[in-house]
């Protein structure tokens, strides 16, 4: 039978103390995870169906936006354009160069969590818009920045392309 002495020094008898000591070091090497990466997957993945985002297209807002069922997290007033174009902004920057340098670490999350069938369109894209585009499909994301009445913002956006 263990004790709860036993049971307290199971892990440094295993070796996992050492792995603890490190653990620092590997969250550092490590970043945490996009927080939308889940609904950003599914949102472009739909874009590549034939339904497109008719499953996640809510009720009508004012003018000729609509709601949306799927949100990406930490993104704030998510909704459709159309039947095809979703946008959302991100959260307010106090300076124009905060929001330069959230556009660009918003770009790199994105095809992180997105991986290597996403690219940037460089020869599309600036210091203030981002263009990225899948190696197959109509989808394209755009990122660029703007000003509200809340501050700078990274503005997102996943539309279909015509062809």
């Amino acid at each position: 039978m263990m004790t709860l002495a036993k049971i307290r020094l199971l892990p440094y008898v295993l070796g996992l103390g050492a792995m603890a000591a490190g653990a620092p070091l590997a969250l550092a090497q490590n970043p945490p995870a996009v927080p939308y990466c889940e609904a950003l997957k599914q949102i472009a993945n739909m874009a590549m169906t034939r339904e497109r985002f008719a499953p996640i297209v809510g009720k009508p807002r004012e003018g000729n936006f609509l709601e949306t069922t799927l949100p990406l997290p930490g993104w704030k007033n998510c909704a459709f354009y159309g039947p095809n174009y979703y946008t959302c902004d991100g959260a307010p920057a106090r300076t124009a160069e905060e929001a330069e340098q959230a556009l660009a670490r918003t770009s790199q999350d994105i095809l992180s969590c997105l991986g290597p069938t996403w690219g940037e369109v460089k020869e599309e894209s600036s210091q203030t818009y981002i263009v990225l585009h899948p190696k197959l499909g109509p989808a394209s994301i755009a990122l660029n920045l703007d000003q509200t009445d809340r501050g700078h913002v990274v503005r997102f956006s996943i539309f279909l392309r015509r062809r």
